[in-house]
């Protein structure tokens, strides 16, 4: 894909000029799939200099679907152009320029047909209000067959700008960086993209260019207005609220910034060139205050709508659009929506027919009723489909066609559907159930009971798919089939039980899961061998526990080193899930969490251990110990030396200045700050002894800790070879000049060299249990034990046994109670 920053108007219109030769005569339709690569905006605008009406068409779409009679059909990403031998040729219209489909998601072969002065005209009103010059840069975060996304492109070119090519996700730190490099002055998204942004916790302040964001695509909440306003009036940058339809190519209004902080509920003014006004049943204008549909006037007005080749040909016959939106006029000239008119909804910034969904579900052979309350939709089934239809097969249906994470609608079962005497479903009466059941729902939110239920649903972890095992671990995340596990902020605590859940489902899972998508993984089939893969990690998490366990507990002395190969472990998980999160929102919250979820969970048992026992000391709360005594009653020393180690890193990546190296040379910065903790090690213990404390400091340990991180970074065998020669130093010089090798030498160098183990497929499950419950195991394992020998079970492999199963069955309790921690601590921090 080339850099499109670097592509002159000069190589764009000569891009044109050759696009313009492959299309031979006749003449006609061109449908361009739009994929995001740079060809596709040269198509769109070669074919409208060859007086081609385009068809853009998104992914999915086929010729057959259109309705229409294509000509051409382009597939940038190949720069394929296919032209098709037609028996008759439509007529259009000669102003004819764009179609534009008006259902996003749901395929509707509905188009609105736009003109060239349609669309100069919105492009022209846009650049005005918004000021735009040839120095402003724009990303293409948006589809561009959507039609805010084409806008953009439109208006910036228009006036000469610069437009920023890109595919990235908001979530992606790369997207960022990219805006950053490229001196972007504006970003455009729709409500979902804000609420990633924020779940992300992605931070702007530091976009020096950045001049403006406007926002369309559905309602965003006016609490969400204000703190945008906020954000961009403390970093220097204005917040635009815009509405639009396909219709009217796209933009209707805007709301200035100085009259959003006082009207952030609003859709604001007209455009320039453009009039509203709310008018009533019989299309009069109403006075201000009173409620009455949308309705503008502009020479952006749509020539109107096309569902077949005779469509095309007819000319405007207004330029007067009714939106379909129930709205009130203020008395200063702002426009506010109050609800809607016509039967739809917006999801993630399509705008999705009701009556297209229930036409679709009847075609399945599910009898439904659809309303929306709240940009929520809602599919009402009558309880006598139960059998014919569950409430589940209809969620997967929908999921699967509109493309859209189930949180966005909701499922409900009814007694009956109501319906007026001539058969036809009662929308009315269908509004008014919707409205008591969002109210329920609401309400029972409150309740304790469906809480519990939820627990316990956790606990024994029953998942019927991978988006549902997603979405009970990320409730608060936009969680749609494009979600990943690294995308959603996951971390090493639920990295295990995440993995544990899908291999139940999946039957194995892949080393790079936690980077794949819900859609990737859901496509995946089981593994039916006896022999599977599990990530070296995981085994080394679940192995290192156990050993500690056995030599703690007297059953084996497997020659120490367990808790080492954790610090690793520890190291390349904060490289592969933590730092990617910290990157992306350049922000050390991430780490924040993490480490509070440690310190939370061992406060936790060790105050009940004190108030059961009297066992504990004052150190030991304060995480401390280790740097007093090994003897501290109630000190683990491991997860004080962690969570030390944990408080530095964050300060570390505080500094701007870090992040940008760690995001430039992972590998380089990973093996170089190993290479510098080893020093800090050797020198450490030649000016202090520290062997009364059992060279348990953090600053003895950082390496291991880097060691780990570097490990997830080698990518190739010399970069394997660099983490492996620093590793080998650091222990060299940690064991005092001892050439003895034990287990946490070679874990090391598995987690350096073998990204997965293969491993029987009866002990994957149990691995993944003992790994996931290995911070409780380590815990808890001494009293688990003792417990054993009050019931005069003294052999140590019997306490053995119950410190591991303890442990586990321990951890599946207080799951559920950390995952719900996790969403607290990400919303206050």
């Amino acid at each position: 894909m080339p850099d499109l920053s670097a592509v002159t108007y000069a190589q764009l219109s000569a891009d044109i000029s050759a696009f313009q030769e492959r299309l031979k005569a006749p003449k006609g339709l061109i449908g361009v799939l739009c994929d995001g690569e740079y060809l596709q905006y040269v198509a769109y605008l070669g074919a409208l200099g060859a007086g081609c009406p385009v068809a853009l068409m998104q992914e999915g779409q086929s010729p057959e679907s259109t309705g229409l009679s294509l000509r051409y059909f382009y597939s940038p990403g190949e720069d394929d152009l296919r032209s098709y031998s037609l028996d008759r040729v439509p007529e259009w219209h000669p102003d004819l320029a764009l179609l534009l489909s008006t259902s996003g998601s749901t395929g509707t072969s509905k188009w609105v047909r736009l003109s060239f002065d349609n669309l100069a005209a919105n492009a022209a009103s846009i650049a005005e209000y918004l000021e735009l010059t040839p120095e402003d840069r724009a990303p293409m975060a948006l589809p561009f067959q959507y039609s805010y996304g084409m806008s953009v492109l439109n208006s910036h070119l228009g006036v000469g700008a610069t437009l920023v090519l890109t595919q990235g996700s908001v979530l992606d730190a790369s997207f960022w960086q990219m805006f950053e490099r490229a001196g972007c002055t504006s970003f455009a998204g729709v409500p979902h993209s804000f609420a990633l942004m924020e779940q992300g916790n992605i931070r702007t302040d530091h976009l020096k260019g950045l001049r403006y964001i406007t926002q369309a695509g559905g309602r965003l909440a006016p609490s969400n207005v204000s703190a945008w306003l906020d954000r961009g009036r403390s970093e220097g940058w204005d917040f635009f609220v815009m509405y639009g339809q396909t219709e009217a190519a796209p933009r209707i209004s805007y709301l200035p910034p100085d009259l959003a902080r006082a009207m952030p509920n609003a859709i604001g003014i007209p455009i320039p060139g453009g009039e509203m006004w709310v008018a009533d049943d019989m299309g009069a204008p109403l006075a201000d205050g009173e409620e009455g549909e949308l309705t503008y006037r502009g020479p952006n007005t749509m020539m109107g709508y096309a569902q077949s080749d005779v469509d095309l040909a007819p000319g405007p016959d207004t330029d007067v659009l009714q939106t379909g939106d129930i709205a009130k006029r203020h008395p200063n000239g702002v426009f506010e929506i109050v609800g809607r008119k016509s039967r739809f909804v917006k999801l993630f910034g399509y705008r999705i027919s009701l009556d297209e969904v229930e036409k679709h579900l009847d075609e399945a052979g599910i009898k439904a009723a659809c309303g929306a309350q709240a940009d929520v939709m809602y599919i009402l089934l009558p309880e006598a489909s139960a059998e014919v239809s569950a409430p589940e097969d209809v969620t997967r249906e929908i999921s699967d066609w509109l493309n859209v994470p189930t949180h966005a609608f909701r499922v409900e079962q009814i007694e009956a559907i109501p319906r007026h005497p001539n058969g036809k479903v009662d929308n009315p009466a269908v509004s008014t159930l919707i409205s008591g059941l969002a109210d329920r729902a609401d309400a029972a939110q409150e309740k304790p009971l469906p809480f519990f239920r939820k627990l316990m649903h956790r606990v024994l972890r029953r998942r019927a798919s991978v988006l549902e095992v997603f979405q009970s671990h990320f409730e608060d995340e936009a969680v749609g089939p494009e979600a990943s596990f690294k995308d959603l902020g996951g971390d090493s605590l639920s990295y295990v039980s995440v993995a544990l859940e899908l291999e139940e489902i999946l039957g194995g899972v892949p080393q790079d899961w936690g980077e794949m998508t819900v859609a990737e993984l859901e496509a995946l089939t089981g593994s039916q061998s006896w022999l599977r893969q599990i990530d070296t990690s995981t085994a080394l998490r679940a192995l290192a526990i156990m050993l500690i366990a056995t030599g703690h507990l007297g059953v084996w002395n497997y020659g120490g080193g367990g808790a080492l190969c954790l610090f690793m472990v520890a190291g390349w998980s904060f490289s592969a899930f933590t730092l990617p999160n910290v990157l992306s929102s350049a922000r050390t919250a991430p780490i924040v969490v993490l480490a509070l979820r440690i310190a939370l969970l061992t406060l936790v048992w060790t105050s009940l251990n004190y108030l059961a026992t009297g066992w504990g000391q004052w150190p030991a709360f304060l995480f401390i110990s280790n740097w007093i005594s090994p003897s501290i009653q109630g000190g683990a020393w491991f997860i004080a030396v962690y969570l030390q180690m944990l408080v530095v890193v964050t300060f570390a990546f505080a500094l701007p200045s870090v992040r940008r190296a760690f995001d430039l040379s992972h590998f380089g910065m990973a093996a170089g700050v190993a290479g510098m903790c080893v020093l800090l090690s050797a020198g450490a213990d030649a000016l202090f002894d520290t062997e009364h404390l059992y060279r348990r400091l953090p600053h003895l340990m950082a390496w291991i800790f880097f060691c780990g991180f570097s490990a997830h970074a080698a990518k190739t065998n010399s970069q394997r070879g660099i983490a492996t020669a620093i590793f080998l130093l650091g222990y060299f010089q940690f064991q005092q000049y001892s050439l003895s090798f034990g287990f946490f030498p070679l874990s090391g160098l598995a987690l350096i060299w073998l990204p997965t183990l293969p491993t029987p497929y009866v002990l994957v499950k149990p691995l993944r249990e003992i790994a996931g419950a290995s911070l409780v195991i380590y815990l808890t394992h001494f009293k688990f034990a003792g417990f054993a020998r009050q019931l005069n079970m003294d052999e140590p492999i019997v306490g053995w046994i119950a410190a591991i199963v303890g442990g586990v069955i321990l951890w599946r309790l207080y799951e559920p109670i950390d995952i719900l921690l996790r969403r607290r601590l990400k919303r206050v921090i």
